[in-house]
């Protein structure tokens, strides 16, 4: 290395010879600020990033279980209000794939109520119940949506095939099916108890 000086108005040049036995970096290469940079540096944080998604992914649903829990801020007013909306259609006729005061089918019932209360959900039973977030039957709360499956065993594994309104006191009100209108049941009846699939919050 060649190091400048000027003395006496002299230019003077000053050779310093390498030392052959300094010692390299072994990890990596040193800066010019003096920190130790590794060259796989930045593939070994990538592998890392890359485990923790694949983990996160495998025992926490995509995610999900580090997200704000949903509802917990949503005033009883809201949940109320959403549950008197959907008693004012009470005898509402079924209509297959409507979603109008002249008649709904199931999730067009939900998409309605919610949509008057000022909240935008998915059209579908499947894509509502996909959408939300789960809450267990007995954590319940007015305006949560319940849905159901066709076939007892089967209907585990297959998307639901029905979908209401809780509105408190173990019941839900709901578009059951052609030739029926808008009424409300009881979970705990033989019929709805058998069929029960689980229950979402849409409320955030």
């Amino acid at each position: 290395m060649a190091h400048f000086k000027t003395k006496s108005g002299i230019r003077v040049y000053t050779v310093f010879k390498k030392n052959p036995d300094r010692r390299s970096v072994s990890a990596g290469t040193r800066s010019r600020q003096g920190t130790v940079t590794t060259p796989f540096s930045e593939s070994v944080r990538i592998g890392i990033l890359a485990a923790l998604l694949m983990i996160c992914l495998l025992f926490s649903g995509g995610c999900t279980a580090f997200r704000p829990q949903p509802g917990i801020h949503v005033s009883p007013v809201v949940r109320k209000d959403i549950v008197n909306i959907a008693l004012q259609h009470r005898n509402t006729p079924y209509q297959w794939k409507e979603e109008s005061p002249g008649g709904f089918d199931c999730s067009g019932f939900v998409q309605f109520v919610y949509r008057q209360a000022g909240f935008a959900v998915p059209r579908t039973s499947t894509q509502q119940f996909r959408s939300g977030y789960e809450v267990s039957r007995s954590n319940l709360k007015k305006g949560d949506l319940v849905f159901f499956k066709k076939w007892k065993w089967l209907g585990t594994i297959l998307s639901p095939s029905h979908v209401g309104i809780y509105i408190g006191q173990n019941r839900f009100i709901h578009s059951p099916s052609p030739g029926g209108a808008v009424r409300i049941d009881d979970l705990d009846s033989k019929y709805w108890k058998a069929h029960y699939k689980g229950a979402r919050i849409l409320l955030e």
